[in-house]
Order: structure tokens, then C-alpha cells, then sequence
């Protein structure tokens, strides 16, 4: 039984709570709470490092773009450069002249010279024969020349044709330069040709083609009587040393002996070559040369 008059337990009711607001940060909210809580010397500091950094990244762009610039000038520079010294390379090897090996059969004594016009190949030999001036042994050249005003002495075509010889091109375009030259021995005046050749084969070669006719068109300047020995034109050479020298010699024989020289020529240098009818000159010459070096 329940009793009357004693209290009942009662059980408590909960009160419902408010529900918590939901708060939204975003960067224009915490800027603004970060400002409010944030000294003004501190937000000073921050804008101040800001800009500097700004001025600093703006610097940097500009100093980038100046080095753009810099290296674009000195490649145009170089190129510049370049072609300015390309154009006068060019420019130089357009008009310099190349210098040309000058052209000699060594150096020897000189006659007085003789004007071609006025005169003939056997008059030159009488005029040289009785020549006083004429060292004994020693070999000099005659400087045939065109006329006495310029000097110029005849050219390789003139000059055989002073001699009255029919020498072909490529026999003359074989030597640079051809001279006569004399040499007196115990009174006795003995004639010659030297030539200076441009290539030692070619001229090898065009000597050996002009053997056949090399008596006929020599035998005027080296005084040799040719009605005494028309036999001979047309004769081989034979290869022969004289003094060491490698020549090639025109023989003829007689009653009385064979093998007798008539007219031989040689190479008393690499680019030398002597014709001659004695061996007397042809040592005197080479020895001449030999000297000189």
C-alpha cells in the first residue's frame, strides 16, 4: 500500500540547448581579425616587405629583359664583326697581286748591249770574237735588246727569231726565260744558250721532242757551219756525263775519229739548261753557279 502523505521522486526534464552558430573563415575575414589583433607596427613591417619584394621581383624582371638585349647587341656585334672581316678578306685577295718567283739563270758578267734591229746573229759573233773586254774563262751574257731608248731585252719568240730558228710553242713556252750568253778561252769565242724551264719533266719532255731539229735551229747562234754538216740534222743524241752533269750530245764522224762532239745540252741546275758545242762552257757555268750558292 502505497503511503499517504510521503512525496514522489520526480525525474528532471532537460531543457533543449541553442544550436552553436556555424562560423565561416575566409581570407577577407581572418585578414580583418588578423589586423584587428595585429599591432600597427607589425602590419607596417608586413606591407613594407611586400613592397619591397614587388620592387624587387619588377627589378629582377627588368635586369632579365636587359640581358635579353645585352646578349641580342653582342650577337649582332659578332655578326657584324664577322662580315666586316669576311668583306675585306675578300676585298684583299681581290686586289692583291700575287708576287711572282722572279725569273734568273744565276748571275753573270754582261756585254754591252746590243740593239737586235740594227744588227745580225753572225755580226754579234764577229763584233764578240775580237771583244777585249772578255775575261778568259769566264762566261757572260749578251743583252739583246729591242732598242736602246727602253732596254728590254727580246723575248723568248724574239730571240729565236733574232737566231733565225723555227722553235715551236711548246718548246719556248718550256723555258721562263732564254739569254745568249759568250765565253772566250785561249782567244778562241765559244757561244751559248741558257734557259731557265718552268717544270724539269715538260722541259725534259719538249727537249726531247726539238732533238731532231735542234741542229738547225741552233747552229746559227752557236757558230757551228752547218753546210758541214748537213748529215747530222736530224740525228739522235746520245746520253752522256760530263762533270758529273747528265747531257745529251750530237756527235759526228770523220775519216780520222768518231764520236766527235758537235752540240750538246744539259741541266747544270734543277731548272738550268746550257746549250752549247763545248764542254769548256758548260763546266764554267756550272761552276758559276755553284758559286753563287
Amino acid at each position: 500500500m502505497e503511503q499517504e502523505g510521503q512525496p514522489q521522486p520526480t525525474t528532471p526534464q532537460e531543457t533543449p540547448q541553442e544550436a552553436l552558430p556555424h562560423v565561416t573563415h575566409t581570407y577577407a575575414t581572418d585578414l580583418a581579425h588578423a589586423m584587428d589583433a595585429t599591432d600597427a607596427t607589425v602590419i607596417q613591417e608586413i606591407m613594407k616587405e611586400g613592397k619591397e619584394r614587388e620592387e624587387q621581383e619588377l627589378q629582377d624582371v627588368l635586369v632579365g629583359k636587359q640581358r635579353v638585349w645585352y646578349k641580342t647587341g653582342a650577337i649582332i656585334l659578332i655578326l657584324c664583326t664577322l662580315a666586316a672581316g669576311s668583306y675585306s678578306i675578300y676585298h684583299y685577295i681581290r686586289l692583291t697581286v700575287p708576287a711572282e718567283k722572279a725569273v734568273s739563270v744565276g748571275v753573270f758578267p754582261s756585254t754591252s748591249a746590243i740593239t737586235s734591229k740594227t744588227t745580225t746573229i753572225q755580226k754579234v759573233l764577229e763584233t764578240l770574237a775580237t771583244e777585249p773586254s772578255l775575261d778568259d774563262g769566264k762566261p757572260y751574257l749578251v743583252p739583246l735588246v729591242t732598242d736602246e731608248t727602253s732596254l728590254t731585252l727580246l723575248s723568248n719568240s724574239e730571240l729565236f727569231s733574232f737566231f733565225g730558228a723555227k722553235a715551236s710553242e711548246p718548246f719556248l713556252t718550256a723555258f721562263t726565260i732564254l739569254r745568249y750568253g759568250v765565253l772566250k778561252k785561249n782567244g778562241a769565242l765559244i757561244p751559248f744558250i741558257i734557259g731557265s724551264t718552268k717544270d724539269t719533266d715538260i722541259s725534259t719532255k719538249e727537249l726531247l721532242i726539238a732533238e731532231p731539229d735542234l741542229l738547225d735551229m741552233l747552229h746559227l747562234p752557236l757558230g757551228i757551219d752547218i753546210t758541214a754538216h748537213t748529215p747530222e740534222i736530224g740525228k739522235e743524241f746520245v746520253g752522256a756525263y760530263m762533270f758529273n752533269i747528265p747531257v745529251r750530245t750530237l756527235q759526228y764522224d770523220t775519216d780520222i775519229a768518231k764520236g766527235n762532239l758537235l752540240l750538246l745540252y744539259g741541266r747544270v741546275a734543277q731548272d738550268i739548261v746550257v746549250f752549247t758545242t763545248s764542254p769548256i762552257a758548260l763546266k764554267a757555268i756550272y761552276e758559276s753557279l755553284i758559286a753563287q750558292h
